[in-house]
Order: C-alpha cells, then structure tokens, then sequence
C-alpha cells in the first residue's frame, strides 16, 4: 500500500456522518475553540486541516501573522479558504521522514487542531515516532489513538511559550493508554483546560464524546487542571479544578462528578449492590435489524415511554428469544441521549432487542430495587457511569456493581 493509500484509510470517509465527525469541524464548534484558546497574532500550525473550518475561525478571532494547514487528500485542500498568509500543503501526517521535510525545522506559535479519531494500527515508523514523542506511553502493539499522535506530533512544533487547542476524542483525556501523555502534559504545560463538548458538537447525525483540550506553555508547571462542560451554544455551563495526580487519572468532568455520586450511594447502601441483592440483568439476543428482518415484534431502546414507566406488550411468547415479561424492569444498554429511561413491563411479554438489558429481582428484594431503579437518582448515576467513545454504552458488570441504597 501506497503511503498516500494509507492517509486516505484515515482521512478519506465516503460516509457522510464519518466525514463530520473526523473532517469537517461545525463553524460555531471552530469558534468556540479558538475563543476557548484565546491566542491571538503569531504564526499558526494544523497537522489534519481538513476543509479550514479552523483555520477561518483562527483567521476571524485571532488575527494571525501566518497559517500553515497540513492536509493529506487534495480534494479538500480545494475547500480551504483562500486568505492572506494562510497556505495549505498536501501530506500524510503519519508519514514520518516526509512530514519532517515539509515542516523543517520550523517552530510555531501556536497549535490548533480536530484530527481524526479513534484506535488505529501505525507503520513501524510512525510507531517509533509515537514512543519518541511521548516514551513509556502504553501502546499495544502498534495500535494507538491516531489522535493522539496528531497532537503530539503538533506539539512537538510548538514554541516554548506557545499554546495548543485540540478536538479529541475520549481516549486522550479519559483512557488508561493515554495516562502517559496527560502526565506528560502536565509535567510541561503551564495552563491546562479540557471541556467535555455538547453531543450536538458535530450535528444531530453524529453522536460521538469528544473533547476540546487547551494547554499553554510558559515557564511554570500547572499546579491543577480546569475541568469543564459546554452546552449546545457552547458556553461553559460547568468548572472546575483538579489536582495534577486527578487529571491524570481522568481529564473528563463527569468522572470526577460520577465518583462523588458513587461514594454517596455506597455509602447510604450500606455496600450492598445489584449483584449482593441476586439481581440477573440479561442483554437481548437479537439487533433490531435481526427482529426486523425476521419479522418479530420487539421492544427496543426507540420504545421506552417518554412520560411514566409502564408498558405492556400484546405479542405472542417467542421462546427462541429472550423475553421481557410482567415484573420485569428494562433498561438502556446504549444510546447517550436515552440512557435515562427505563421501563416496567405491566402486562403481556415480548422479545427486546440487544440494545436493551432486563432486569429481574428475587420476590424479597424487589421493592428495595424497584425503587430504586425508577428513581432519577439512579438514572443520573447510569448516565454518569455510561462510557464510550461514540455512543455511551453500560455493561452488564458495571450495573451490577450499581450500589442500592436502602
């Protein structure tokens, strides 16, 4: 494979929702980062350009001396802004000896960013390159978050006294393989900032958890990190601080908020959790698709109730499936934007579909766990204990662990 072939495996999506969540950075969510950043003048650097979307925000809120867009595929060069001072090139920013030709030895001001995201395999190369820019960092095999290598890749041009903002994923601040780069991070930024985006970040087709990651350089360490949250007009709606050994356990607010709930809970529980109460939580067997094709009515997460919690079903058993019958209680296994919901079969019962868990109890502990499942408590703590890249999603071990207070 060409090393062109290989930039368009990463940065060519013929799927349109792919395309803005990895290329196309929405004008207002552009913006909001380079606000967020608040740099201004300079010379300006973009490995991932994509379409300019950032480097029009840079131009129109940071009056930049010169702006320097890396970009592999041509055909969305062609879409970048023409401005004065701003100069967009074509190459692959994975390959390592003919990026370093085209940059030189050339340092920026400042850095900016929204590359593309998620678990990647890299050339022997690019892998080495990846260990030199962050040592001892966690990598399995040669597989990392491509991210992560544009930002490091990015900041290894930067100045001393510069700054960076970058859009990312959620394996940069919240993975256990990106602990090494948050140490490292905070071993040489001054200011550190990471705000969880809105889902509608990247529009109402696109559900993924990312991030906008701030750091500037100067020459004192940070002695904490500002954690935050922004809404659909992003605009800061949460802050907060933490401490270096905190962020570099997690850069995303709500784990911190989610560890607070938790220590709560178990404490008003006594310990006592689903998996102490015999609670069995069963995922469905079959996708909605599969139902679908096979002509069986089923309850999926697009059927929980939007007012009260009552359901009940008029289908006839289907014993070849997973059933959800009277008494059961059932609950989102993924869908960011339902997790809240839940549902207590009243009546009848039906097959439901893989995106969903059922929930059963023994006779002795039902009312305890009822109550509790159906309280908005419990809601806000299987939100926050939600995970995911893209669709947050909950597994069977984490409800289990779910504590039940009394």
């Amino acid at each position: 494979m060409k090393k062109n072939d290989a930039g368009k495996r990463y940065r060519l999506v013929e799927n349109t929702r792919a395309r803005l969540g990895q290329v196309m950075t929405p004008p207002p969510l552009a913006s909001a980062v380079v606000c967020l950043m608040g740099a201004q003048g300079g010379n300006w650097l973009e490995l991932g350009s994509g379409s300019g979307r950032l480097a029009e925000a840079v131009s129109s809120g940071a009056t930049p001396a010169s702006y320097l867009g890396v970009e592999v595929e041509p055909s969305i060069i062609a879409l970048s802004p023409s401005l004065p001072g701003f100069s967009f090139v074509q190459q692959d920013v994975l390959a390592v000896d003919e990026l370093a030709r085209t940059l030189e030895l050339k340092q920026f001001d400042h850095v900016i960013g929204n590359p593309p995201y998620g678990i990647h395999g890299f050339s022997a190369e690019a892998a080495a390159r990846l260990q030199k820019l962050c040592p001892d960092l966690e990598v399995q095999g040669n597989w990392a978050p491509i991210d992560l290598y544009f930002v490091l890749e990015s900041l290894a041009r930067l100045k001393p006294s510069g700054s960076a903002a970058f859009i990312v994923g959620a394996d940069i601040p919240c993975g256990t393989q990106s602990q090494r780069f948050r140490k490292m991070l905070l071993d040489k930024a001054s200011e550190i900032e990471c705000y969880e985006l809105p889902q509608s970040a990247f529009g109402g087709y696109v559900e993924v958890q990312a991030y906008a990651l701030i750091a500037r350089y100067g020459k004192s360490r940070a002695r904490h990190v500002s954690l935050g949250r922004l809404n659909d007009q992003f605009q800061i709606t949460a802050l907060r601080r933490v401490s270096p050994a905190q962020a570099i356990s997690s850069m995303d607010l709500s784990s911190h908020e989610f560890a607070e709930i938790d220590a709560a809970l178990r404490q008003s529980s006594q310990g006592l959790t689903m998996k102490d109460l015999e609670v069995s939580i069963i995922r469905g067997s079959r996708t909605r698709s599969q139902f679908s094709q096979l002509g069986v009515a089923h309850f999926h997460t697009s059927d929980f109730p939007r007012s009260g919690m009552e359901v009940s079903f008029e289908t006839a058993p289907s014993p070849d499936f997973q059933q959800a019958t009277v008494g059961d209680i059932l609950l989102p296994r993924v869908g960011t934007r339902c997790l809240e919901h839940k549902a207590v079969v009243v009546s009848g019962q039906a097959p439901y579909s893989e995106s969903v868990f059922r929930v059963r109890m023994p006779a002795k502990h039902q009312e305890r766990v009822v109550r509790w499942i159906t309280s908005s408590e419990c809601s806000a703590w299987r939100r926050a204990a939600a995970r995911g890249a893209c669709a947050k999603h909950l597994t069977v071990s984490t409800l289990l662990s779910m504590p039940v207070p009394l």
